[in-house]
């Protein structure tokens, strides 16, 4: 399993990332470069560029703590984006396709079960209906006889 290539994540996050696997390393820029998955000329001008520098263990390590936490709330927050922008887009598809359903033949029904699948995904429909379960009362706790207790099934179409 390959690691995610340099172009699908955030500039500033992977500089961040090979920055601090790099003061990790004490100033190891090729084993930083090889973790990171990212070329190491291309580590080599940022570093120059930002013009980094290894400084006393102490303010290291207080900096890497407040680094890492900016570089997992930025991964993070594209991860929420990309998370809201894949709902959207599925959505989109799953309407147009419940759309298009209407006017689908029996030879059409697998791909109209899949548009409904990917609509049930995507809205969140079986946690929907799981969240409105049934009620169970104990009712001994109620201080009834179970025996006395008599349930008939009511078919609520018909009661109208």
């Amino acid at each position: 399993m390959s690691a995610t290539p340099v172009y699908q994540r955030t500039h500033k996050a992977v500089i961040e990332q090979v920055r601090l696997l790099w003061l990790a390393n004490g100033g190891n820029l090729t084993l930083a470069c090889k973790t990171a998955n990212v070329p190491i000329d291309r580590a080599e001008k940022w570093k120059e560029r930002q013009k980094w520098s290894i400084n006393a263990p102490e303010s290291n390590q207080m900096m890497m703590s407040e680094n890492v936490g900016k570089v997992a709330d930025s991964l993070a927050n594209e991860l929420a984006d990309n998370e809201r922008e894949t709902r959207l887009s599925l959505s989109r598809y799953a309407k147009k396709a419940a759309q298009d359903s209407e006017k689908a033949t029996l030879r059409d029904s697998p791909y109209v079960k899949q548009a409904a699948q990917t609509a049930a995904i995507v809205h969140r429909w079986d946690s929907k209906e799981q969240n409105q379960g049934n009620v169970v009362v104990n009712v001994a706790i109620l201080g009834i006889n179970p025996d006395e207790v008599r349930a008939e099934v009511i078919d609520v179409a018909e009661a109208d």
